[in-house]
């Protein structure tokens, strides 16, 4: 199995969004409610939702994992907040290194961009992911999803200022 991360295309909007959805829906639903899942990953994909990844109006950088050439996981750097934004893998990849090269791009993009930090909100069945990768958590807190609707979250901080390359 050959694992390759890279910047997404605007051609991977749909499965940016397919990726996503089924990482929470068949990984993540078992530590949230029905409705929180439906406000975080909303099917059907529509269009328009799959437009509005393809706009990328909050200029993140993003990247796609491909293992033998499909899509299996997704992440994106926030650079204007620091902030690790996404990070999903699909149900049937995961355990096989793709978070892992995920996160590893994503603080390689951040320490290029000169972030000295990233920080996020971790949904509660990723925060041991998180931690393994050398994030602290800074507290609980709620993630407002897309629809409005609250989400429990963990509140976590990297700073590479303290870690070595």
């Amino acid at each position: 199995m050959s694992l390759t991360v890279r910047a997404m295309r605007q051609e991977d909007s749909r499965a940016f969004l397919e990726v996503h959805h089924a990482a929470v829906r068949g990984v993540a639903a078992k530590d949230y409610s029905s409705a929180v899942i439906e406000a975080w990953a909303p099917l059907p994909l529509t269009d328009a939702a799959i437009e509005a990844v393809r706009s990328n109006a909050d200029g993140e950088y993003r990247l796609v994992a491909e293992m033998d050439g499909q899509i299996v996981g997704v992440g994106a750097l926030a650079v204007r907040t620091a902030e690790l934004r996404a990070c999903y893998v699909a149900p049937e990849a995961t355990r096989q290194g793709v978070g892992s090269a995920l996160v590893r791009e994503i603080e390689r993009a951040a320490r290029e961009r000169d972030l000295t930090f990233l920080e996020l909100d971790s949904s509660v069945t990723a925060e041991p992911f998180y931690r393994a990768h050398g994030y602290e958590v800074r507290g609980q807190g709620e993630h407002i999803l897309g629809a409005g609707r609250c989400m429990a979250c963990v509140k976590m901080r990297k700073d590479f200022a303290l870690q070595k390359s």
